[in-house]
């Protein structure tokens, strides 16, 4: 069954889901710190994500339940694409849809051109939402110790 999602701001009812999904070892392994965050890191990331939204919250259509983030961060005066949600609900092809309803919001207001997107070469379920959404590798390269490819965002 497909599950129907949309994307909306992050909200104080999200906090348990997404301390949950920051301390979910699967989850962090490309992401920040390449582990689990702590208590208190998770609950300074959430604080800081509430006061400084940059990516969209994806929640279930019918249930608003919060799944995870899409959309686009600066990071060290890059625009950077990313993705992540909740391991429970791997597999169900939520990341394409969500990419797709961002990347259709920030082209009205950002040179999608200019945004990076980077995949670890072991990172293969990303690898795969990169080749279902047509992306493909301009050059490959590390980022923070990791190697893999830079996606070009085709819309």
């Amino acid at each position: 069954m497909m599950i129907p999602v949309k994307l909306r701001d992050l909200q104080r009812q999200d906090k348990t889901a997404v301390m949950a999904m920051l301390q979910d070892s699967r989850v962090m392994r490309f992401l920040g710190p390449r582990r689990a965050l702590t208590e208190d890191e998770a609950d300074s990331w959430f604080e800081n994500a509430l006061d400084n939204p940059s990516r969209y919250a994806i929640a279930q259509s019918d249930t608003d339940e919060f799944i995870g983030f899409c959309g686009v961060k600066e990071i060290e005066g890059v625009l950077d694409f990313g993705y992540f949600i909740r391991s429970e609900f791997w597999g169900n092809g939520i990341v394409v849809r969500a990419s797709r309803l961002a990347l259709e919001r920030l082209s009205a207001e950002i040179d999608t051109e200019s945004v990076q997107v980077f995949i670890a070469d072991d990172n293969v379920a990303s690898k795969r939402v990169a080749q279902k959404l047509g992306w493909q590798v301009t050059h490959n390269g590390t980022k923070d110790g990791e190697y893999g490819g830079y996606y070009r965002i085709v819309l």
